[in-house]
């Protein structure tokens, strides 16, 4: 497994709230963290179309000793 973090391109921030648009996902790989946010965004109707798509994934840690991240995951 692996850990992402997941950047939309909308709802980045909260004054008084969640921000949705970052987002730390474990999931096999990167296509699979996108649509686990995007499911539950769109499942609970939240921000518009536009700001729930993405903007980028970056790779933090693996589960993996060798990692070329520089961290391991432990789940």
């Amino acid at each position: 497994m692996k850990l992402y973090k997941v950047t939309l391109k909308g709802m980045t921030y909260s004054c008084n709230g969640t921000a949705y648009g970052i987002s730390y996902v474990v999931a096999e790989n990167p296509d699979i963290a996108y649509k686990k946010i995007r499911e539950f965004l769109d499942k609970n109707d939240l921000g518009f179309p536009r700001e729930r798509e993405l903007d980028k994934i970056e790779l933090l840690a693996e589960d993996y000793q060798y990692t070329n991240t520089g961290c391991i995951l432990y789940l």
